[in-house]
């Protein structure tokens, strides 16, 4: 068998994969959104920069941040459940599959690396104005370095199934990836060396103790691979329909007495039943709407202006009803729903409740704490702008998007 060509199978299949439903994500509305959002960060940026203090902490802040993304370092594997059968036989040769995903891992994440540090480029030449731009290149050629140092010992390591190990691992990269990073960014070359000493040192560790006693733990590699497998599609389930995510509901039995009680049951409720207890009990709905409330306060916390402020606040509550309309169809998939002896209107109009409340919920947080980050007569100006715009958005687009989904 060649290893070879079949990385290269299945990397061309995962590469339409997500291009299917990149393209998906970002035709949209959602696109101008985000760049709109890229833009008017880049202006707040700049003019946040003007004023920030020569004390500012960009050290740690660069050394927390770009350490913690050079400890995450996972090897894709691409592995399927089938590989258990097909591919155990051939273990011994399978060098050329896993160098490849090596360097897919390290193409993927070298470049997240290299757009904070560019995000961080102009904090740290605004703090650090002595140091030559050309330097910048050099701390990222570095960070490309140990990135693959850290690629190797995580793929090392992978072989074990103790938890722990893995754990301490983690933690012990970690605390030697931020000193290392502090270092660099300060220009200790010489402490920067003994970091990556150590970092070298764990990954022979990991190799001597683990990757030579111990053969390929396949169901735990599948297992990883299906769960990062997972993680794309509930994101790309955010703006569209995926038929091979698998949801797993969580209780939340608290949340769910809380949110279900004041509903009668009806006839009449019975989507918006089902509907609220989906948003409650699903992670990528609940958590997704956490995170926008969480990115909301602080755009208005960080933004100094008043009408930068009111345009994060409107454009992460429009995020936040776009977002939810796709849960009219997420339980598709089950025959028994349409059996309920229940109109179709009573479903849409489940869902044009739950996204009014949803928004109504975000705009009355979001006014509160408008009040902290600036003053009452401004919370009150979003609080009149923000109902305007949720009532404006449920009941022209939502409804548009609802009708053409049915």
């Amino acid at each position: 068998m060649d290893t070879n060509q079949l990385w290269k199978e299945r990397f061309g299949h995962h590469v339409k994969m997500l291009s299917r439903y990149l393209r998906l994500m970002f035709n949209d509305h959602l696109a101008f959104a985000l760049i709109f959002f890229v833009a008017a960060g880049a202006y707040f940026y700049q003019e946040w920069l003007e004023g920030v203090p020569d004390t500012f902490p960009v050290d740690w802040i660069m050394a927390v941040v770009l350490g913690l993304l050079l400890a995450h370092s996972p090897v894709r594997t691409f592995f399927k459940e089938a590989d258990t059968v097909f591919l155990l036989s051939v273990e011994n040769r399978l060098g050329p599959y896993i160098r490849n995903g090596v360097i897919y891992s390290l193409i993927i994440q070298g470049y997240w690396l290299a757009i904070f540090l560019f995000v961080f480029t102009p904090l740290y030449l605004k703090i650090y104005s002595g140091t030559d731009a050309q330097y910048l290149l050099v701390m990222l050629g570095v960070l490309i370095g140990v990135k693959i140092i850290n690629l190797l010992a995580v793929w090392f390591l992978d072989k074990s199934r103790e938890r722990r190990l893995h754990y301490f691992d983690v933690i012990v990269r970690a605390a030697i990836n931020i000193m290392l990073v502090y270092f660099l960014v300060n220009g200790e070359l010489l402490y920067v060396l003994i970091a990556t000493a150590l970092i070298i040192g764990v990954a022979f560790l990991n190799y001597w103790n683990i990757y030579q006693k111990y053969s390929l733990p396949w169901d735990a590699l599948i297992e990883k691979e299906e769960a990062r497998l997972q993680l794309f599609y509930r994101m790309a389930n955010l703006s569209t329909d995926v038929p091979d995510l698998k949801r797993k509901p969580k209780k939340r039995r608290g949340l769910v007495n809380l949110v279900t009680k004041p509903i009668n049951h009806d006839q009449s409720n019975t989507y918006t039943y089902l509907y609220f207890i989906t948003f409650i009990r699903s992670g990528d709905y609940f958590g997704m709407y956490l995170r926008l409330i969480g990115l909301t306060i602080f755009f208005i916390f960080w933004v100094p202006l008043f009408w930068g402020k009111l345009i994060f606040a409107i454009l992460f509550l429009f995020v936040t009803g776009f977002q939810f309309i796709t849960i009219y169809n997420h339980h598709k998939t089950l025959d028994w729903i349409q059996l309920y002896p229940v109109a179709q209107h009573v479903r849409k109009k489940a869902v044009h409740q739950l996204i009014f409340l949803l928004m109504l919920a975000k705009v009355v947080v979001v006014f509160v704490l408008f009040m902290f980050a600036s003053d009452l007569v401004d919370a009150i100006i979003y609080a009149g702008v923000g109902l305007a715009f949720t009532l404006l958005f449920e009941n022209f687009y939502v409804k548009a998007r609802i009708e053409r989904m049915s």
